[in-house]
């Protein structure tokens, strides 16, 4: 299902967080964009860019906020239709469904959904319904990959798979009819239970275990500056399994709040899997958790020596019933790009801490 947005206020592509919100929202009703485009109102070529993703688009979402009747007289346009007055909106005569600031019409086989929003509201209710067949999951033991894929084919669906870091890939799969969805996500939670993990969100994933299992989990973060604790508690329902974590940046809050020895950041350094052992220890104390996560490194693109360069990052899970688990990385990119690879990398190791925990098994004589 081919999705785009067009925003016709070219400055709201600044407000990242409003525009976040706006993919987040379509995703949830009818799947990735793989589009997006801002354009201004006095473009000469307007008609034209809609009119282009109109034919190469199943979905296509136009946005506005304050032109939001000129995006009417537009579409009216294209769609070779007229204006009549609903719900307080000019909106085309062809207009199949609409609602307050929200109206759907088809222009050949493609869906519009035209949306009016307000910064800092709700938006108003998206029309689209696409019904995906689709399965998300992540594969955690990388030399399954062909025999998985196989087996995919066998079922005659497509796929798209990806690399989030070094041993952890995302795939995710697409049939036709749900009998397909059915029998892969049988075939992935009996054949498949002990590396893979089905979902869309790692972070989602890993909470909902959490908190099915009844089990806590805290962290102490340094280079990452809170986004460990941002991955949880985005997820809903956290607050039982979470009860906190600390930014533990300057090496006198790390000796301070989880018991980092000042001996240790002496003789080894805050950069050390040392350290970050110390770290996922006095954390888990503070906190009296049953998980906890470490992380400490030079994100750059200042602050590098030739012994620890930029990229150079400790991260570490910790497993209060089976094991503790540390790994140095040499990450690539800019100071973001290093701090989210962090992030993914606390989550696998969270994982591979406690692996008879966060793979669930089923019974191989489970039947659907």
């Amino acid at each position: 299902m081919k999705n785009a947005l067009v925003v016709l206020e070219y400055a709201m592509q600044y407000n990242r967080p409003f525009i976040s919100y706006l993919k987040r929202e379509i995703k949830q009703h009818a799947g990735e964009l793989e589009t997006v485009q801002f354009i201004k109102k006095g473009d000469d070529d307007i008609v034209l860019v809609l009119e282009e993703m109109i034919a190469q688009h199943q979905n296509l979402f136009v946005v506005s906020a304050e032109n939001f009747s000129f995006t009417g007289k537009i579409i009216a346009t294209i769609c070779h239709d007229g204006l009549v007055l609903k719900e307080g909106m000019l909106i085309p005569f062809k207009a199949e469904t609409y609602t307050k600031n929200s109206y759907l019409i088809k222009k050949g086989s493609t869906a519009i959904n035209v949306l009016k929003v307000d910064i800092g509201a709700k938006l108003p209710q998206i029309l689209i319904q696409s019904r995906r067949e689709t399965v998300g999951f992540y594969l955690f033991d990388t030399a399954l990959q062909k025999k998985i894929e196989r087996e995919i084919g066998q079922l005659e669906m497509a796929y798209e798979k990806v690399m989030m870091i070094q041993g952890l890939y995302f795939y995710r799969v697409q049939g036709i009819h749900i009998s397909q969805t059915e029998a892969l996500t049988h075939l992935l939670t009996v054949k498949y239970a002990s590396d893979v993990l089905i979902g869309e969100d790692l972070s989602q994933i890993i909470c909902t275990r959490l908190i099915e299992g009844g089990q806590t989990i805290t962290a102490a973060e340094s280079c990452t500056g809170g986004m460990l604790a941002g991955e949880i508690v985005k997820n809903s329902g956290v607050s039982a399994i979470f009860a906190g974590s600390v930014v533990t940046y300057a090496n006198e809050i790390k000796q301070k709040l989880v018991g980092v020895r000042e001996s240790t950041l002496r003789q080894y350094g805050a950069v050390s899997s040392e350290c970050v052992r110390e770290m996922l220890t006095g954390v888990m104390q503070k906190f009296h958790a049953d998980f906890s996560l470490a992380v400490s490194g030079v994100a750059g693109p200042t602050g590098g020596t030739r012994q620890k360069p930029v990229g150079t990052v400790y991260v570490g899970a910790k497993s209060r019933a089976k094991d503790i688990k540390i790994k140095k990385l040499s990450l690539k990119g800019d100071r973001t790009y290093i701090r989210e690879q962090s992030v993914l990398w606390a989550f696998k190791l969270l994982v591979e801490s406690n692996r008879e925990f966060f793979f669930k098994k089923v019974e191989k004589t489970l039947d659907k």
